[in-house]
Protein backbone atom coordinates (compact mmCIF):
# COMPACT_ATOMS: atom_id res chain seq x y z
CA UNK A 1 0.00 0.00 0.00
CA UNK A 2 1.01 3.60 -0.52
CA UNK A 3 -0.12 6.97 0.82
CA UNK A 4 -1.20 8.62 -2.42
CA UNK A 5 -1.61 12.37 -2.85
CA UNK A 6 -5.45 12.38 -2.86
CA UNK A 7 -6.07 9.66 -0.29
CA UNK A 8 -8.60 10.93 2.29
CA UNK A 9 -7.44 8.59 5.08
CA UNK A 10 -4.07 7.51 6.50
CA UNK A 11 -2.84 4.11 5.34
CA UNK A 12 -3.67 2.60 8.73
CA UNK A 13 -7.37 3.05 7.95
CA UNK A 14 -7.13 0.98 4.77
CA UNK A 15 -4.89 -1.57 6.44
CA UNK A 16 -7.53 -2.07 9.15
CA UNK A 17 -10.28 -2.45 6.55
CA UNK A 18 -8.20 -4.96 4.59
CA UNK A 19 -7.47 -6.97 7.74
CA UNK A 20 -11.17 -7.13 8.60
CA UNK A 21 -12.13 -8.04 5.04
CA UNK A 22 -9.62 -10.87 4.70
CA UNK A 23 -10.88 -12.27 8.02
CA UNK A 24 -14.42 -12.19 6.63
CA UNK A 25 -13.19 -13.87 3.44
CA UNK A 26 -11.66 -16.63 5.52
CA UNK A 27 -14.88 -17.02 7.52
CA UNK A 28 -16.93 -17.26 4.30
CA UNK A 29 -14.40 -19.34 2.38
CA UNK A 30 -13.78 -16.78 -0.37
CA UNK A 31 -10.57 -16.85 -2.39
CA UNK A 32 -11.02 -13.34 -3.78
CA UNK A 33 -13.56 -10.56 -4.13
CA UNK A 34 -14.01 -8.49 -7.28
CA UNK A 35 -15.36 -4.98 -6.58
CA UNK A 36 -16.88 -3.04 -9.47
CA UNK A 37 -18.92 -0.33 -7.67
CA UNK A 38 -17.82 3.18 -6.77
CA UNK A 39 -18.71 2.75 -3.09
CA UNK A 40 -16.72 -0.42 -2.49
CA UNK A 41 -13.69 0.51 -4.58
CA UNK A 42 -13.53 3.83 -2.72
CA UNK A 43 -14.07 2.26 0.69
CA UNK A 44 -11.40 -0.42 0.34
CA UNK A 45 -8.83 1.46 -1.77
CA UNK A 46 -9.64 5.18 -1.89
CA UNK A 47 -9.98 5.07 -5.70
CA UNK A 48 -12.00 7.97 -7.14
CA UNK A 49 -13.02 9.00 -10.64
CA UNK A 50 -15.40 11.57 -12.12
CA UNK A 51 -16.92 9.07 -14.56
CA UNK A 52 -18.69 6.64 -12.22
CA UNK A 53 -22.00 7.93 -13.57
CA UNK A 54 -21.01 6.86 -17.07
CA UNK A 55 -23.15 4.19 -18.71
CA UNK A 56 -20.34 3.56 -21.20
CA UNK A 57 -17.54 2.28 -18.99
CA UNK A 58 -16.44 1.34 -15.49
CA UNK A 59 -13.50 3.52 -14.41
CA UNK A 60 -11.89 0.90 -12.22
CA UNK A 61 -12.26 -2.59 -10.76
CA UNK A 62 -10.63 -3.59 -7.48
CA UNK A 63 -9.60 -7.20 -6.82
CA UNK A 64 -8.65 -8.32 -3.32
CA UNK A 65 -7.35 -11.85 -2.78
CA UNK A 66 -7.50 -13.92 0.39
CA UNK A 67 -3.82 -13.27 1.17
CA UNK A 68 -4.52 -9.50 1.27
CA UNK A 69 -3.07 -8.55 -2.10
CA UNK A 70 -4.89 -5.76 -3.96
CA UNK A 71 -5.00 -4.85 -7.65
CA UNK A 72 -6.87 -2.20 -9.62
CA UNK A 73 -7.73 -2.77 -13.26
CA UNK A 74 -8.52 0.31 -15.31
CA UNK A 75 -8.09 1.85 -18.75
CA UNK A 76 -4.78 3.19 -19.97
CA UNK A 77 -6.05 6.72 -19.37
CA UNK A 78 -7.21 5.83 -15.88
CA UNK A 79 -3.84 4.56 -14.58
CA UNK A 80 -2.59 7.87 -13.24
CA UNK A 81 -5.94 8.69 -11.63
CA UNK A 82 -5.87 5.32 -9.85
CA UNK A 83 -2.28 5.95 -8.83
CA UNK A 84 -3.07 9.45 -7.52
CA UNK A 85 -6.26 8.61 -5.60
CA UNK A 86 -5.85 5.06 -4.27
CA UNK A 87 -3.61 3.20 -1.84
CA UNK A 88 -3.05 0.35 -4.32
CA UNK A 89 0.43 -0.29 -5.74
CA UNK A 90 -0.56 -2.86 -8.37
CA UNK A 91 -2.43 -0.99 -11.13
CA UNK A 92 -3.00 -2.73 -14.46
CA UNK A 93 -4.70 -1.60 -17.64
CA UNK A 94 -6.18 -3.19 -20.73
CA UNK A 95 -6.29 -2.39 -24.44
CA UNK A 96 -3.67 -1.09 -26.82
CA UNK A 97 -0.05 -1.37 -25.63
CA UNK A 98 -1.18 -3.60 -22.74
CA UNK A 99 -0.64 -7.24 -21.87
CA UNK A 100 -4.43 -7.62 -21.65
CA UNK A 101 -6.71 -7.23 -24.63
CA UNK A 102 -9.93 -6.93 -22.63
CA UNK A 103 -11.06 -5.52 -19.33
CA UNK A 104 -11.99 -9.03 -18.18
CA UNK A 105 -8.52 -10.40 -18.91
CA UNK A 106 -6.93 -7.60 -16.92
CA UNK A 107 -9.28 -8.19 -13.97
CA UNK A 108 -8.63 -11.92 -13.73
CA UNK A 109 -4.87 -11.66 -14.33
CA UNK A 110 -4.07 -11.57 -10.61
CA UNK A 111 -6.31 -14.59 -10.07
CA UNK A 112 -4.46 -16.50 -12.79
CA UNK A 113 -1.13 -15.65 -11.19
CA UNK A 114 -2.36 -17.00 -7.85
CA UNK A 115 -4.13 -19.99 -9.44
CA UNK A 116 -7.52 -18.90 -8.12
CA UNK A 117 -9.57 -18.98 -11.35
CA UNK A 118 -11.21 -22.22 -10.16
CA UNK A 119 -11.77 -20.89 -6.67
CA UNK A 120 -14.64 -19.21 -4.84
CA UNK A 121 -14.83 -15.65 -6.15
CA UNK A 122 -17.03 -13.09 -4.43
CA UNK A 123 -19.04 -10.43 -6.24
CA UNK A 124 -21.38 -7.54 -5.31
CA UNK A 125 -24.51 -9.52 -6.18
CA UNK A 126 -26.49 -9.60 -2.93
CA UNK A 127 -28.46 -7.24 -0.70
CA UNK A 128 -27.35 -3.63 -0.83
CA UNK A 129 -24.87 -4.12 -3.65
CA UNK A 130 -24.90 -3.63 -7.39
CA UNK A 131 -22.27 -4.45 -10.00
CA UNK A 132 -21.09 -1.57 -12.20
CA UNK A 133 -20.28 -3.34 -15.44
CA UNK A 134 -21.97 -3.14 -18.81
CA UNK A 135 -23.41 -6.35 -20.25
CA UNK A 136 -20.45 -7.07 -22.53
CA UNK A 137 -17.80 -6.65 -19.83
CA UNK A 138 -19.85 -8.67 -17.37
CA UNK A 139 -20.34 -11.55 -19.79
CA UNK A 140 -16.65 -11.57 -20.71
CA UNK A 141 -15.65 -11.55 -17.05
CA UNK A 142 -17.91 -14.47 -16.17
CA UNK A 143 -16.58 -16.34 -19.20
CA UNK A 144 -13.01 -15.85 -17.95
CA UNK A 145 -14.22 -17.24 -14.60
CA UNK A 146 -16.28 -20.08 -16.08
CA UNK A 147 -14.51 -22.64 -13.87
CA UNK A 148 -14.89 -20.57 -10.69
CA UNK A 149 -17.65 -20.68 -8.10
CA UNK A 150 -19.36 -17.26 -8.21
CA UNK A 151 -20.37 -16.23 -4.68
CA UNK A 152 -22.29 -13.43 -3.01
CA UNK A 153 -19.80 -11.29 -1.05
CA UNK A 154 -22.44 -9.09 0.60
CA UNK A 155 -22.09 -10.59 4.08
CA UNK A 156 -18.32 -10.09 4.05
CA UNK A 157 -18.70 -6.52 2.77
CA UNK A 158 -21.36 -5.35 5.22
CA UNK A 159 -19.70 -6.99 8.22
CA UNK A 160 -16.78 -4.65 7.56
CA UNK A 161 -18.55 -1.50 6.35
CA UNK A 162 -21.40 -1.47 8.90
CA UNK A 163 -19.18 -0.48 11.84
CA UNK A 164 -17.52 2.89 11.28
CA UNK A 165 -14.09 3.93 12.49
CA UNK A 166 -13.48 7.10 14.49
CA UNK A 167 -12.31 8.89 11.34
CA UNK A 168 -15.40 7.82 9.40
CA UNK A 169 -17.59 9.05 12.25
CA UNK A 170 -15.74 12.38 12.20
CA UNK A 171 -16.47 12.78 8.48
CA UNK A 172 -20.16 11.87 8.91
CA UNK A 173 -20.50 14.33 11.83
CA UNK A 174 -19.07 17.09 9.65
CA UNK A 175 -21.42 16.15 6.81
CA UNK A 176 -24.42 16.26 9.16
CA UNK A 177 -23.33 19.66 10.44
CA UNK A 178 -23.15 20.98 6.86
CA UNK A 179 -26.57 19.50 6.10
CA UNK A 180 -28.34 20.94 9.15
CA UNK A 181 -26.89 24.43 8.72
CA UNK A 182 -27.61 24.54 4.99
CA UNK A 183 -31.25 23.48 5.29
CA UNK A 184 -31.68 26.01 8.10
CA UNK A 185 -30.22 28.68 5.81
CA UNK A 186 -32.62 27.59 3.08
CA UNK A 187 -35.67 27.76 5.34
CA UNK A 188 -34.69 31.21 6.60
CA UNK A 189 -34.64 32.40 2.97
CA UNK A 190 -38.10 31.07 2.10
CA UNK A 191 -40.75 33.57 1.03
CA UNK A 192 -44.21 33.24 -0.45
CA UNK A 193 -43.83 32.65 -4.18
CA UNK A 194 -40.31 31.20 -3.96
CA UNK A 195 -40.13 28.04 -6.11
CA UNK A 196 -39.01 24.63 -4.94
CA UNK A 197 -36.06 24.91 -7.35
CA UNK A 198 -35.00 28.23 -5.84
CA UNK A 199 -35.02 26.72 -2.36
CA UNK A 200 -33.11 23.70 -3.69
CA UNK A 201 -30.40 25.90 -5.18
CA UNK A 202 -30.11 27.97 -2.00
CA UNK A 203 -29.50 24.83 0.07
CA UNK A 204 -27.01 23.32 -2.38
CA UNK A 205 -25.03 26.55 -2.64
CA UNK A 206 -24.68 26.54 1.14
CA UNK A 207 -23.54 22.90 1.09
CA UNK A 208 -20.55 23.78 -1.03
CA UNK A 209 -19.82 27.01 0.83
CA UNK A 210 -19.55 24.98 4.03
CA UNK A 211 -17.17 22.42 2.54
CA UNK A 212 -19.21 19.66 0.89
CA UNK A 213 -17.55 17.76 -1.95
CA UNK A 214 -20.74 16.56 -3.60
CA UNK A 215 -24.44 16.18 -2.92
CA UNK A 216 -27.41 13.96 -3.46
CA UNK A 217 -30.06 15.38 -5.81
CA UNK A 218 -32.08 16.30 -2.73
CA UNK A 219 -35.85 16.16 -2.62
CA UNK A 220 -37.77 19.43 -2.14
CA UNK A 221 -41.54 19.48 -2.39
CA UNK A 222 -44.38 21.60 -1.02
CA UNK A 223 -48.16 21.80 -1.35
CA UNK A 224 -51.13 19.44 -1.48
CA UNK A 225 -50.49 18.14 -4.98
CA UNK A 226 -46.87 17.35 -4.03
CA UNK A 227 -47.28 15.67 -0.63
CA UNK A 228 -47.72 12.19 -2.11
CA UNK A 229 -44.63 12.32 -4.35
CA UNK A 230 -42.00 10.56 -2.24
CA UNK A 231 -38.36 11.02 -3.36
CA UNK A 232 -39.42 13.59 -5.95
CA UNK A 233 -36.97 16.17 -7.30
CA UNK A 234 -37.83 19.86 -6.92
CA UNK A 235 -40.21 21.54 -9.35
CA UNK A 236 -40.88 25.09 -10.53
CA UNK A 237 -43.98 25.21 -8.33
CA UNK A 238 -44.20 28.39 -6.19
CA UNK A 239 -44.42 27.76 -2.46
CA UNK A 240 -47.60 29.22 -0.99
CA UNK A 241 -48.79 30.21 2.45
CA UNK A 242 -49.76 27.16 4.46
CA UNK A 243 -47.82 24.73 2.26
CA UNK A 244 -45.83 22.12 4.20
CA UNK A 245 -42.27 22.16 2.78
CA UNK A 246 -40.29 18.92 2.95
CA UNK A 247 -36.52 18.70 2.31
CA UNK A 248 -34.98 15.24 2.15
CA UNK A 249 -31.37 14.18 1.51
CA UNK A 250 -28.00 15.73 2.04
CA UNK A 251 -24.45 16.46 0.94
CA UNK A 252 -21.31 14.36 0.70
CA UNK A 253 -18.16 15.15 2.69
CA UNK A 254 -14.96 13.25 1.91
CA UNK A 255 -17.05 10.46 0.42
CA UNK A 256 -19.55 10.20 3.32
CA UNK A 257 -23.24 11.05 3.32
CA UNK A 258 -25.75 12.74 5.57
CA UNK A 259 -29.43 12.05 4.93
CA UNK A 260 -32.03 13.96 6.94
CA UNK A 261 -35.59 15.24 6.57
CA UNK A 262 -36.62 18.69 7.75
CA UNK A 263 -39.98 20.43 7.32
CA UNK A 264 -41.25 24.00 7.47
CA UNK A 265 -44.30 26.07 6.56
CA UNK A 266 -44.99 29.67 5.54
CA UNK A 267 -47.40 30.80 8.19
CA UNK A 268 -48.80 28.21 10.60
CA UNK A 269 -49.74 24.55 10.19
CA UNK A 270 -53.20 23.41 11.20
CA UNK A 271 -53.63 21.81 14.62
CA UNK A 272 -54.15 18.46 12.89
CA UNK A 273 -50.93 18.82 10.88
CA UNK A 274 -49.06 19.78 14.04
CA UNK A 275 -50.41 16.71 15.81
CA UNK A 276 -49.33 14.50 12.91
CA UNK A 277 -45.86 16.02 12.92
CA UNK A 278 -45.40 15.77 16.67
CA UNK A 279 -46.50 12.12 16.64
CA UNK A 280 -44.04 11.22 13.86
CA UNK A 281 -41.25 13.18 15.53
CA UNK A 282 -41.87 11.46 18.85
CA UNK A 283 -41.84 8.09 17.06
CA UNK A 284 -38.40 8.98 15.74
CA UNK A 285 -37.12 9.65 19.24
CA UNK A 286 -38.77 6.50 20.60
CA UNK A 287 -36.66 4.64 18.03
CA UNK A 288 -33.52 6.57 18.97
CA UNK A 289 -34.04 5.78 22.66
CA UNK A 290 -34.38 2.08 21.80
CA UNK A 291 -30.96 2.02 20.12
CA UNK A 292 -28.39 0.38 22.40
CA UNK A 293 -25.46 -1.96 21.76
CA UNK A 294 -26.51 -5.60 22.00
CA UNK A 295 -30.11 -4.93 20.94
CA UNK A 296 -31.41 -6.68 17.79
CA UNK A 297 -32.35 -4.14 15.12
CA UNK A 298 -35.88 -5.54 14.83
CA UNK A 299 -36.51 -4.45 18.43
CA UNK A 300 -35.89 -0.82 17.45
CA UNK A 301 -38.43 -1.12 14.66
CA UNK A 302 -40.90 -2.78 17.05
CA UNK A 303 -40.55 0.09 19.55
CA UNK A 304 -41.45 2.60 16.83
CA UNK A 305 -44.32 0.51 15.48
CA UNK A 306 -45.74 -0.08 18.97
CA UNK A 307 -45.76 3.66 19.62
CA UNK A 308 -47.37 4.42 16.26
CA UNK A 309 -49.98 1.66 16.73
CA UNK A 310 -51.17 3.36 19.90
CA UNK A 311 -51.46 6.77 18.24
CA UNK A 312 -54.48 8.20 16.42
CA UNK A 313 -52.46 7.89 13.18
CA UNK A 314 -51.85 4.13 13.25
CA UNK A 315 -53.65 3.60 9.93
CA UNK A 316 -51.46 6.08 8.07
CA UNK A 317 -48.08 4.95 9.41
CA UNK A 318 -46.33 4.83 6.04
CA UNK A 319 -43.28 2.77 6.99
CA UNK A 320 -44.63 0.16 9.38
CA UNK A 321 -42.05 -2.64 9.75
CA UNK A 322 -39.32 -0.33 8.37
CA UNK A 323 -37.94 2.80 10.00
CA UNK A 324 -34.61 3.56 8.30
CA UNK A 325 -31.25 2.47 6.99
CA UNK A 326 -27.53 2.55 7.61
CA UNK A 327 -25.47 5.36 6.14
CA UNK A 328 -21.81 5.86 5.22
CA UNK A 329 -20.09 5.99 1.81
CA UNK A 330 -23.52 4.99 0.51
CA UNK A 331 -26.65 6.95 1.31
CA UNK A 332 -28.53 3.67 1.81
CA UNK A 333 -26.43 0.96 3.40
CA UNK A 334 -27.09 -2.31 5.19
CA UNK A 335 -28.23 -3.32 7.72
CA UNK A 336 -31.70 -1.85 7.34
CA UNK A 337 -33.76 -0.76 10.35
CA UNK A 338 -36.66 -3.14 9.81
CA UNK A 339 -38.71 -5.81 11.53
CA UNK A 340 -36.93 -8.71 9.78
CA UNK A 341 -33.34 -7.82 10.67
CA UNK A 342 -31.80 -9.79 13.55
CA UNK A 343 -28.44 -7.99 13.31
CA UNK A 344 -27.20 -6.96 16.73
CA UNK A 345 -26.44 -3.26 17.18
CA UNK A 346 -22.77 -2.47 17.75
CA UNK A 347 -20.94 0.73 18.72
CA UNK A 348 -19.84 2.53 15.56
CA UNK A 349 -22.91 1.73 13.48
CA UNK A 350 -24.54 4.82 11.92
CA UNK A 351 -28.19 4.97 10.90
CA UNK A 352 -30.78 7.29 9.39
CA UNK A 353 -34.07 6.80 11.25
CA UNK A 354 -37.18 8.21 9.55
CA UNK A 355 -40.69 7.18 10.61
CA UNK A 356 -43.32 9.44 9.10
CA UNK A 357 -47.05 9.81 8.56
CA UNK A 358 -48.79 10.60 5.28
CA UNK A 359 -52.36 11.67 4.63
CA UNK A 360 -53.55 12.81 1.21
CA UNK A 361 -54.12 16.54 1.06
CA UNK A 362 -52.77 17.05 4.57
CA UNK A 363 -49.06 16.32 4.37
CA UNK A 364 -46.17 13.90 4.62
CA UNK A 365 -44.97 14.67 8.12
CA UNK A 366 -41.99 13.61 10.22
CA UNK A 367 -38.25 14.02 10.56
CA UNK A 368 -35.20 11.95 9.68
CA UNK A 369 -32.21 11.93 12.01
CA UNK A 370 -28.72 10.46 11.60
CA UNK A 371 -27.60 8.61 14.71
CA UNK A 372 -24.46 6.88 15.99
CA UNK A 373 -24.56 3.75 18.16
CA UNK A 374 -22.25 4.31 21.15
CA UNK A 375 -21.17 2.16 24.08
CA UNK A 376 -24.17 3.38 26.10
CA UNK A 377 -26.85 4.04 23.48
CA UNK A 378 -26.75 6.74 20.84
Amino acid sequence: MKQSYMLEFPLSEFQNRLKKLTQQMENNNLDAIIFTSDENTYYFSGFKSIVWDSKVSTPGVLVITKDGDMMISTSKGGRETANMTSCVDDIRYYGKDSDYATYAQSIVSILEEKRLTKGRIGFEIGNGNKMHLNHKDREELFEELRDAKICDASESIWNVRSVKSSLEIEFIRKCCDINIKSIEKGFKSVYEGMTEFELYRTILQEYFKLGADDTLPIGVRAGKERYSQSNSPPSKRPIGRGDIILVDGGPVYKGYYSDIIREAVIGKPTDYQMDMFNTAREACYVGINAVKPGVPIKEVCKAVDDYMDKSRFAEINVYKNWVGHSIGVGVHEFPMLDSLTDTILKPGMVFAIEPYIYEAGVGSLGIEENILVTETGC
